[in-house]
């Protein structure tokens, strides 16, 4: 018999990097609101728990499952719960949501394994959603957000205007509580996983970024009180660390940090935040520090102006060079992001990015400097360029499953397994002490990172194997974890 007031909402895991395991907002969410508004709300995240209890989910006869992914190795793994809950129900609603339905939504419904998919925002229309089908609907038009199956033909109907981030209840209220102490308890097991969302949007409109097609540029910040309010509350349920998930924190607004920051330090939190580097002068970056910032993350993308114009980055030359001299004084670990692999780009202008990386840490000793090649994604403001430039997008959902930065492979790359051995490169050799210094090190980490200077500092990539052992690991990640684990008791 249908359960006609549950709702189950997934995530699959998104990444094969036990590091990347980090609460999932995405469905804590939309499943707190739906809570708030009576409804029964259970949650499955692959990270956390065994395929058997999505199964038990399932059996259960929810109104609907829903599912959210991005558009990377997520969606192998979504298209795999939706197999499992066509298999266990065939009449099962499957609703997708997140980036890459939002932004695909048409594509998304060709597929069968979906049956709706919420567009941007997802509250409000999920719970719109879920009052049709409890009143046994089978029209939609009127829910905004929404794209939907009318006869086989799929219907888009109009966006959706967003919602008063004030009435957000907290995401760990709830059902959610569960997933947030389980995450509490795996500490030791990944770096920095308490999520929280003091703002949505951005008001940058970098032209790789998903921000500007699914924020549209409209960016909201909670109010002091509101986060203040929240931040309690994780501090009673045993947090003491967590990483903000805005996508530039606080929207880089100056007076609601320097209130934000007396609170983290009143609270003793150690934290995270994705940051612009022009944000900064001495004194708040000496702030952040007293408030407990112990990561900063940068998206600096170039040292050349015409690239940062032609991203539409929003910075410049000048900016980056204050922002290292600030920040290299601001004794706060750092990482500079940098970005290859653009259309049009020039072997001029990729050299100077990797000469940048040596710049930057001589400039700052200890930051680190990741190297990643561009990714076409979807709704963005350059994936038209990418296309002009020969990109030819999948032409089904699955086909977008190896749209990370270690497995596209753009056709004006001349040399793709350069930009590959790049990437990885500057991984192992800028990022070991954060995520790989640690038992295995001993084994097989330590003479890597060894290996990765030597040909990061002479740009050899002559035989690189080590592709092969990163394919492993990405294969093997949560194995060496647990293993590690046993031994030490």
């Amino acid at each position: 018999m249908l359960n006609n007031n549950l709702v189950v909402l997934a995530y699959a895991n998104a990444s094969p990097f036990p590091y990347h395991a980090w609460t999932p907002l995405a469905i804590l969410s939309i499943g707190s609101y739906l809570e708030k508004h009576g409804l029964e709300v259970e949650y499955f995240d692959e990270r956390i728990h065994k395929k058997d209890h999505f199964r038990d989910l399932v059996k259960r006869k929810p109104l609907l499952v829903g599912l959210s992914t991005m558009t990377c190795f997520q969606i192998k793994n979504t298209i795999s719960l939706a197999q499992t809950a066509r298999f266990i129900d065939s009449d099962v609603p499957l609703v997708w949501g997140g980036t890459h339905p939002s932004m695909m939504a048409e594509q998304t419904l060709e597929s069968n394994y979906v049956d709706f998919v919420v567009k941007g925002e997802g509250e409000q229309t999920l719970l719109e959603l879920v009052q049709a089908l409890q009143a046994k609907r089978t029209e939609y038009a009127d829910i905004d957000g929404l794209g939907w199956k009318k006869d086989k033909e799929i219907v888009l109907n109009k966006d959706r205007d967003f919602l008063d981030i004030e009435e957000l209840p907290f995401p760990y209220d709830g059902k959610g509580r569960a997933i947030l102490l389980e995450y509490i308890r795996r500490s030791d097991d990944t770096l920095e996983n308490i999520g929280y969302e003091s703002s949505r949007g951005c008001p940058h409109k970098c032209g790789f970024c998903y921000n500007v097609y699914f924020h549209k540029n409209v960016c909201r910040v909670k109010s002091t009180e509101k986060v203040r309010t929240e931040l309690l509350k994780l501090k009673e349920l045993g947090v003491d660390k967590l990483t903000f998930y805005d996508d530039t924190f606080l929207a880089g607004r100056k007076p609601a940090m320097l209130e934000i920051l007396e609170l983290l330090k009143d609270l003793d939190f150690k934290w995270i935040a994705n940051v612009r580097i022009n944000t900064f002068d001495l004194d708040l970056i000496n702030k952040f520090k007293e408030s407990g910032c112990v990561y900063i993350f940068f998206g600096v993308e170039s040292p050349d102006d015409e690239v940062l114009k032609y991203v539409q980055k929003g910075q410049n030359r000048k900016m980056i060079d204050k922002g290292i001299e600030v920040a290299s004084q601001g004794d706060i670990p750092t990482l500079y992001s940098l970005l290859i692999g653009l259309p049009g780009e020039t072997e001029e202008q990729m050299n100077r990015t990797l000469d940048f990386a040596d710049e930057i840490r001589r400039r700052h000793p200890g930051a680190e400097v990741p190297i990643q090649p561009y990714v076409p994604l979807p709704g963005t403001k350059l994936y038209k360029d990418a296309v002009k430039h020969g990109f030819q997008p999948p032409t089904d959902l699955e086909g977008w499953k190896n749209f990370t930065n270690d497995e596209v492979r753009n056709p004006w790359i001349k040399n793709p397994e350069l930009l590959h051995a790049i990437y990885i490169n500057s991984f192992m050799a800028f990022r070991y002490d954060r995520f790989l210094k640690n038992f295995w090190s001993k084994i097989v980490f330590g003479p890597l990172h060894a290996l990765s200077l030597w040909r990061w500092k002479h740009r050899n990539y002559k035989c690189f194997f080590e592709i092969y052992l990163y394919l492993t690991y990405k294969r093997t990640g949560r194995f060496f974890i647990m293993l590690e684990k046993l031994i030490k008791g």
